[in-house]
């Protein structure tokens, strides 16, 4: 039997005996993600980030195939689409943010997700690497520095997909702020041992990201623009 489980929040622990300001959070309904506070107004007003892109990802799932959520942040495509796979691997190198991905993993109950607290990069890469973050929320951080303003670094581990060796993959998500290239040069025995999955990345500028869209090239088909989205891109084999 699977345990579910609720929050208890206190004002503060000086005295864990004092109860009377006691809270208890239930999440009833079948799917609870864990969202920065920074960004309450526009999760109030609008829902989630990438809803349309999410659901349009629906169909590349499978109840015999497996979902690559790299990049996860804190969940919202690995809960929305767990229903719809047959496990997901949730990678999210930044501390606090996979924190908050686990703890929506164990609010929703989600038994077919597996996070793992590391960055996905090529075997150039692999060892203890300077994650750099760039926003209060865990958006954007990357293992590049770029022309954001870097608040502070934390050194995160980086493997290789290719050394999970994990098989059946149906779909996977890239969101790794440049770092992209390198996870699939790291990926190659993955993605040919599951004959290709669909892969949906990010370029900001794909006349600057020629040699990710040159490598993909080498091993799938056709490249497509997502409609309705300026940056999002699908490959399929």
């Amino acid at each position: 039997m699977d345990c579910r489980y609720f929050v208890l929040t206190k004002p503060s622990c000086a005295d864990v005996g004092a109860d009377e300001d006691n809270q208890i959070l239930y999440a009833h309904a079948a799917t609870a993600v864990l969202l920065p506070r920074t960004n309450l107004g526009y999760y109030a007003t609008h829902g989630l980030f990438e809803k349309h892109l999410i659901q349009w990802s629906k169909q590349f799932c499978g109840p015999d195939r497996v979902f690559l959520d790299i990049g996860a942040h804190t969940g919202t495509y690995s809960l929305c689409l767990a229903p719809y796979a047959k496990r997901v691997y949730s990678f999210e190198p930044q501390r606090h943010t996979f924190y908050a991905l686990c703890g929506g993993v164990a609010l929703t109950g989600a038994t077919n997700v597996e996070c793992v607290n590391a960055a996905l990069g090529s075997h150039e890469q692999v060892g203890t690497i300077a994650l750099n973050i760039v926003s209060p929320d865990g958006g954007g951080s990357s293992l590049h520095v770029g022309e954001q303003r870097v608040l502070r670094t934390e050194m995160v581990p980086l493997r290789t997909l290719d050394s999970y060796d994990i098989s059946d993959i149906g779909f996977v998500k890239i969101d790794a702020e440049g770092n992209e290239l390198h996870i699939l040069r790291g990926a190659t025995e993955t993605l040919l041992r599951s004959g290709y999955p669909k892969i949906l990345f990010e370029s900001n500028d794909p006349a600057a990201d020629g040699d990710l869209f040159e490598h993909i090239g080498t091993m799938y088909s056709a490249i497509v623009k997502v409609g309705g989205t300026s940056n999002m891109f699908l490959a399929t084999a």
